[in-house]
């Protein structure tokens, strides 16, 4: 199997955000790839040297891929993820597989068919330690004697090569968040429960800061996204709304958001279905998990599946999808709470759910779409410009 293609594309669209004027990012290389079958489900990392990105294509049964690249310009071979373990299922773009990243060694979840609720099944971790080149099982921190089932995860490497996973299960008679952490991705540390009950199918994210670790995810009543904080010599403990939108509903949305730890601040870009604040917004908070200001709303009502990246040389990089007339993928730059315009990646059937890592002076933009010949497959974007 090969990459497909790679091409130079110019400026594309720009469209203005809420109150922001500076200039658009503006796109410098796209690499386009289709596989044998549709990718039905994606994930992304950043290691020292590399860019990572994982998929699983439709085949049956369903098969796990990787590559990698140093610039997000030019990328390997797939690569196989065969483990002798269950194959993915249930991966879908709001349940996707996810790999982490320390140097050479790589971790990746997804999840299996099993005995929980319609169908759905326990984890399965595959490991290497040759930045991809081979893989071999690993030992989950989750198995199906605590829960029938495990998904929606979040998996995160610090700076220091510590592996993280956050993810739902029901060992508690309900949907509620967990954690483990690992220094190697092989013996993982004994399962915490961060939250007993949250929304049922909203993946998580993680994030690391110079003191704590972070998880986002959606709460339960109100559906709002909130934040568990752990003190790197503490216990994970739940704070406030990040963005108070007081939304109450019975039902999943199978939306979560974005997560960044800067030097002095944390940053979530979230999104809310509450008929006064549709849309995505952004807000910055302390690193403690407190503090978080008024959120300002990022895009037109009709934007949805946010997500947030540190940008190569300062500032952020905002993602997100958008359904109606103006359907397709977006990037802005977020600097000192000013955003730039945004940029159109993509108005392609099926666009949706872009993932961003930083790259150089400003970031690699991932998402699936549908291409020319019927298939779906997965697209990076490189893209760059004036803060």
């Amino acid at each position: 199997m090969a990459m497909v293609r790679m091409s130079l594309i110019l400026l594309i669209v720009s469209i203005a955000l809420t109150g922001c004027g500076k200039p658009a990012p503006e796109e410098s290389t796209r690499f386009s790839y289709t596989g044998e079958q549709d990718v039905v489900s994606l994930g992304v990392a950043r290691s020292k040297d590399y860019l990572h990105v994982v998929w699983v294509e439709a085949h049956d049964p369903p098969q796990a891929f990787h590559s990698r690249s140093r610039d997000g310009r030019t990328w390997s071979d797939p690569v196989a993820i065969d483990t002798e373990q269950a194959p993915p299922d249930r991966s879908s773009r709001s349940n996707d597989i996810r790999i982490a990243a320390h140097d050479e060694s790589l971790v990746v979840v997804w999840q299996t068919q099993g005995e929980g609720f319609r169908g759905s099944g326990p984890m399965v971790l595959a490991r290497s330690s040759d930045g991809g080149q081979t893989w071999h099982a690993a030992e989950p921190p989750a198995t199906t004697s605590a829960a029938p089932s495990h998904g929606f995860f979040a998996l995160s490497a610090t700076s220091g090569g510590e592996f993280h996973l956050a993810w739902l299960d029901n060992r508690h008679g309900q949907q509620g968040l967990h954690h483990a952490h690992s220094k190697d991705g092989l013996d993982w540390s004994a399962v915490t429960t961060i939250e007993s009950i949250t929304c049922q199918c909203c993946w998580n994210t993680l994030a690391h800061g110079e003191r704590h670790h972070y998880v986002l995810y959606r709460g339960i009543a109100p559906r709002d996204m909130h934040l568990a904080v752990q003190p790197h010599d503490g216990n994970w403990r739940t704070t406030a709304a990040v963005g108070a939108f007081g939304w109450d509903i019975n039902g999943c949305p199978h939306v979560g958001g974005g997560l960044v730890a800067s030097d002095d601040a944390l940053h979530a870009l979230v999104w809310t279905g509450s008929e006064a604040y549709q849309g995505v917004h952004y807000t910055r908070g302390k690193p403690d998990g407190t503090g978080w200001q008024e959120q300002a709303r990022v895009a037109a009502k009709e934007a949805g599946n946010p997500d947030l990246s540190l940008r190569g040389g300062g500032g952020l990089t905002a993602v997100w999808d958008q359904n109606g007339a103006a359907a397709g993928i977006y990037v802005a730059w977020i600097e000192n709470d000013r955003f730039s315009r945004a940029l159109r990646l993509s108005d392609r059937p099926q666009a949706r759910l872009p993932l961003a890592l930083p790259v150089d002076t400003g970031a690699a933009v991932f998402w699936t779409e549908r291409g020319s010949n019927g298939r779906l497959g997965w697209v990076v974007s490189v893209v760059e410009g004036s803060k």
